[in-house]
């Protein structure tokens, strides 16, 4: 049995990580983020502390101290709120002060690399989540159209793209046009903003990007990104097959079966 530390965002992934790995006989200690956790991981893991963005000489502290021989780090951190509400401590001013280009890519390996420079190793979550990962083919009861396929392949192809770029990883496509491109945003925005400009019936597609880092921000679905494809008039979601988590399927076909939208996993 190890001690794992687990870096938690917001999202359900991170409560998902520590039921998945406590079954699997591990304990798990967390850094949790004040108004980006879900508080119900307190009752998922074994220990929990509440750090502010930007903490991170306090978050190798406790996970440290707690003994964990690694560390993880899931769930979504809001970029655009990171830049403007961070209470950076000299831990994290001296991660900062080190990069040139703040992409999403750059700021986590600037993370985990302070965090294994002092003895705290980063692994991969994927391990612990294999049976959550997104399968191939049609997911619900509805199966998108020629037309509609045609979008979900290029818009993987886009994705791909774009990952390369490290600007996101989800596009909104429409008759082979991209009506939006992930960026500062994140993937609910973009799906409102892509839908608002396509009027009905986009294809929204989710990928991993090509450089991925596994270690963190692997692509992720669940039922609140039907929810948000449902508002927008989106009707297709595609994601890329056995690397996309994909939280509380059953829920999430549940809804997008009731919402009359495809899911549908590609290779």
């Amino acid at each position: 049995m190890a001690t794992i530390g687990l870096i938690a965002g917001g999202g359900r992934f991170p409560i998902l990580f520590a039921e998945s790995a406590r079954r699997a006989g591990h304990r798990v200690v967390a850094a949790a983020h004040v108004n980006q956790t879900d508080p119900a991981l307190e009752k998922a893991v074994d220990a929990c502390t509440w750090v502010k963005l930007g903490q991170f000489g306090k978050v190798f502290e406790v996970l440290k101290g707690a003994g964990c021989t690694q560390v993880v780090m899931l769930g979504g951190i809001t970029k655009a709120r990171f830049f403007r509400d961070a209470w950076l401590d000299a831990l994290g001013l001296q991660i900062l002060a080190r990069l040139a280009v703040k992409t999403d890519d750059s700021v986590l390996r600037a993370i985990a690399g302070a965090l294994e420079d002092r003895g705290l190793p980063v692994g991969d979550p994927s391990l612990f989540l294999q049976d959550r990962l997104a399968r191939e083919g049609v997911m619900g009861k509805r199966e998108p159209t020629e037309e509609q396929w045609a979008d979900a392949r290029y818009g993987l192809e886009l994705a791909r793209a774009i990952g390369r770029l490290d600007l996101g990883q989800t596009v909104v496509v429409k008759d082979r046009v991209a009506v939006a491109v992930e960026a500062l945003e994140g993937t609910d925005a973009c799906i409102r903003r892509g839908g608002e400009l396509a009027k009905e019936g986009a294809v929204v597609v989710k990928a991993v990007k090509p450089t991925q880092d596994r270690r963190f921000d692997l692509p992720a679905v669940g039922p609140d990104t039907v929810d948000s494809m449902k508002e927008s008039g989106c009707q297709v979601l595609a994601v890329e097959a056995g690397t996309t988590l994909v939280m509380d399927l059953d829920e999430m076909v549940r809804r997008a079966d009731k919402a009359k939208i495809a899911l549908v996993g590609l290779r």
